[in-house]
């Protein structure tokens, strides 16, 4: 497929087509990754690797799922052997 490189200022743009945007998640104002890699010009999109942690794991505690199942120290746990 081609694509056409337009003029924006003293830069030039990329005009990707409708059916790519909605197939992807791209939208206006989206940053981008770009990477060129011998003579060809790679576009990458540039996600948020933890995008959504936050409600996630408000969502994790409110259910009780982020309870340890190991406890933190067994009843027999002697930390003698640590000290100098």
């Amino acid at each position: 497929m081609q694509a056409s490189v337009v003029k924006i200022g003293s830069s030039v743009g990329v005009i990707i087509p409708n059916f790519i945007v909605k197939e992807t998640s791209l939208q206006a104002g989206k940053k981008l990754d770009l990477r060129l890699i011998g003579n060809s010009e790679i576009v990458l999109t540039k996600s948020n690797p933890r995008e959504g942690w936050e409600l996630a794991a408000q969502k994790l505690h409110a259910e009780k799922g982020d309870q340890l199942l190991i406890p933190d120290i067994f009843e027999d746990e002697n930390f003698d052997e640590w000290k100098l």
